[in-house]
């Protein structure tokens, strides 16, 4: 072989491998490792002296940033060396480093390598061209149908704004997060993996996000319930929207969302929010092709650590560029996730339009995955954070995709693309949903395995991993796409879908995303309501008149079954795992002919049998309402203290807003509670409950709290907002 050509078989993550071979076979003296290194540079820092209290805080989170780069430096350096000197340049690449590519190549596992500026510019380029189109074309039917141009040019980027960051993804998936302490917790997907919420209980302390009446902002509240209800302190230093919080040890976690407006610089920090807004506005229906794009999505992570309850402080601010998604804490790492739209920038090399950002930085190319094939101008950025020492991500990645669902077990991270039938191409279509599975541990995250099902996922509760596989279920819409001609010129004006079918379908996927079994064409014309996963079995409910909760056999992955179907009236939104063998239903009553909902009604389904499911009990509810029909967290439900509730709202006469506490007992639903909550002066549209002992809390998010006695129902507290 030539001396070029084995040269040439060194590529970059070639030689990557073999600095980590080095680096761990490489002795490395304790005076250089990178804990002795760091400790020698702090002390050497500190010895210098001479700085306030106040400047060493400041100065903390730089310091520990600079000692450990400084003492992985070192390290790195006798890691180089080792490797340096060892690498036959003119050899070729190590027998056992070539062997070792060659089986993870065979396997499927060959490292992916991140795309580059110049490829992700000219895999958005056909998009934009296309975003052009779209925006010309909503133009000249405007302006033919009303005789003036109301469309403004950026309707394209404004519609794929719409559909990467406001489509809905709502979570939700099997394991009940009830446990030993006696304290409400957030309902959750899985149990060991927590998630954000707007209240938060640890016990003693209620948290949550509230309004301020008197700025018209949020703050993030917390109440102390030790001897009698009152207020421990206020964070009010947040001049855009709080989205979720939580509270993990002695550290409160604040995720923020707003925008960056270039333009408006100065009503920003002058604090004139409404007219940065309207700048915008303004500026989104003015963009225009080959103009820059200065409008960016940010979400901010503030880290407080409250070992101190009524003095937080704020230890570190994370930033990333895009709108706030999703979030989780596992094993004490933070993932945190953004969608990011991708904008055509006034130069190539304007990366900050088309580029995510973190902390400032565009993220590193290497760090960005391009899939093949990819139809959108977005990201999903994402991002870890060692809760015990959050000064620093511990690692980020991106992916170009529109994900709009998000499911996190306890050994991997699922995101899913809705991708939805193509109009512009004739022929028999359906929708599909794209799969993307990153393995995380100690805060590194890898992409793992991609594949694609047939279907629309209803929310995050439709998926779930069971012994390394992935279960599935999805509403399929089929269509024909034909060209449509004006009736008088013959002109053709466009395409549409006609003979539209719909059915319903159950995937199990193995841990490379590839279809080990399934179940397709299941109730035709309906559609899935809700779904949950346990064990060996999975429940979902269609609808169009009534009700059939199917029940399913996943014992062997290869071959699911359909065990039963229970057609009852109604349809259940929300299923929950209620104790043994029970499962528990919150959804609507329906006209078992036409279909029409007629108020609320909970189900409670004895499964003991899941070849025989039964309806043992059903409550029906006089409201046409409740946030807990989309919004699982706004269920508050232990099931070992034999509790659920959530608010309601009644539209037939008088607005009627209440929040209703259920206990579950000898065969009935029992109202243990009901707490009315019209009176808009005094309590706000969103109220949450949780529980300490024996008491009961109802949260406001205009910080009214009240407490009630859970023996008699009666009210033996109040903090007013």
């Amino acid at each position: 072989m030539e001396k070029q050509e084995l040269k040439e078989q060194w590529t970059e993550e070639t030689i990557r491998e073999y600095v980590k071979q080095a680096a761990e076979s490489e002795p490395i003296p304790d005076k250089l490792q990178p804990r002795q290194m760091e400790k020698w540079l702090k002390q050497a820092m500190e010895e210098k002296g001479g700085k306030s209290m106040k400047e060493k805080k400041e100065k903390k989170s730089y310091r520990k940033w600079w000692c450990a780069t400084a003492s992985a430096a070192a390290f790195l350096a006798v890691v180089l060396f080792a490797a340096g000197r060892t690498i036959d340049w003119e050899r070729g690449v190590p027998k056992e480093l070539e062997t070792k590519q060659s089986q993870e190549k065979a396997a499927g596992k060959e490292t992916e390598k991140g795309a580059s500026y110049q490829e992700l510019y000219d895999a958005f380029s056909d998009i934009w061209k296309e975003q052009d189109k779209m925006t010309a074309y909503v133009e000249e039917r405007s302006t033919d149908s009303a005789g003036a141009d109301t469309g403004g040019e950026g309707g394209a980027e404004l519609f794929a704004e719409s559909t990467v960051e406001d489509a809905g993804a709502e979570n939700s998936s099997p394991k009940e997060s009830s446990g030993s302490k006696d304290y409400g917790k957030t309902n959750q997907q899985e149990a060991e993996v927590e998630e954000a919420d707007i209240i938060k209980n640890d016990g003693r302390y209620l948290y949550q996000v509230v309004f301020e009446d008197r700025t018209g902002r949020q703050a993030v509240q917390i109440a102390d319930t030790r001897d009698g209800l009152k207020e421990a302190s206020r964070i009010e230093e947040f001049d855009h929207e709080i989205q979720q919080i939580y509270v993990w040890k002695d550290s409160l976690v604040v995720v923020e969302s707003g925008w960056v407006n270039d333009v408006q610089e100065e009503d920003k920090e002058s604090g004139n929010f409404l007219d940065s807004v309207k700048g915008v506005v303004d500026e989104m229906f003015s963009y225009g092709p080959g103009e820059d794009y200065r409008e960016m999505s940010y979400s901010k992570i503030h880290i407080y650590n409250i070992e101190d309850r009524k003095n937080p402080e704020l230890y570190h601010t994370f930033t990333l560029k895009g709108t706030y998604r999703d979030s989780r804490i596992s094993d004490g790492y933070l993932y945190f996730f953004t969608a990011c739209n991708a904008y055509r920038p006034r130069l190539e090399k304007d990366y900050q339009a088309y580029i995510p950002e973190v902390d400032g930085e565009p993220l590193a190319p290497e760090k960005i995955y391009l899939p093949e094939d990819t139809k959108t101008a977005a990201y999903l950025v994402m991002a870890s954070i060692n809760m015990e020492q959050p000064d620093q991500f511990t690692d980020t990645t991106a992916i170009v995709t529109g994900a709009d669902r998000f499911y996190v077990s306890q050994n991997s991270i699922y995101v899913t693309d809705s991708m939805y039938v193509d109009y512009g191409t004739e022929g028999k279509q359906s929708d599909s949903t794209r799969i993307f599975r990153f393995s995380y541990q100690d805060g590194i995250m890898k992409k793992e395995a991609e594949g694609t099902v047939k279907g629309i996922l209803l929310d995050d509760m439709a998926m779930n991993e069971y012994k390394g596989y992935l279960r599935m279920v999805t509403t399929v819409e089929s269509q024909n796409v034909q060209e449509v001609k004006d009736d008088i010129t013959g002109e053709v004006i466009g395409n549409d879908g006609i003979d539209v079918e719909t059915s319903n379908s159950l995937y199990v996927l193995d841990e490379n995303l590839k279809t080990a079994g399934k179940i397709e064409n299941l109730a035709k014309d309906e559609r899935i309501y809700s779904a949950r996963f346990m064990g060996n079995a999975g429940y979902f409910v269609t609808f169009r008149q009534t009700d059939p909760l199917f029940s399913v056999d996943l014992s062997n992955p290869k071959k699911p079954k359909v065990l039963g179907e229970l057609k009852i009236s109604g349809f259940s939104e929300y299923l929950h795992f209620y104790g043994e063998n029970l499962l528990l239903g919150i959804g609507m009553e329906a006209d078992e002919e036409t279909g029409a909902t007629d108020g609320m009604k909970l189900s409670m389904f004895d499964i003991s049998d899941p070849s025989d499911v039964k309806e043992q009990s059903k409550l029906m509810l006089p409201y046409d309402y409740a946030m807990a029909l989309y919004d699982y967290k706004s269920v508050f439900i232990d099931t070992d203290k034999n509790l659920f509730g959530f608010s309601a709202e009644d539209y037939e006469e008088d607005y009627r807003l209440e929040y209703v506490l259920f206990t579950y007992a000898d065969g009935a639903f029992q109202e243990k509670m009901k707490i009315d909550c019209s009176d808009s002066k005094v309590y706000s549209h969103t109220v949450r409950g949780t529980y300490i002992g024996e008491r009961f809390y109802l949260m406001c998010a205009n910080g009214r709290i009240e407490e009630y006695s859970l023996a008699d129902g009666s009210k033996t507290g109040e903090l007013e907002k």
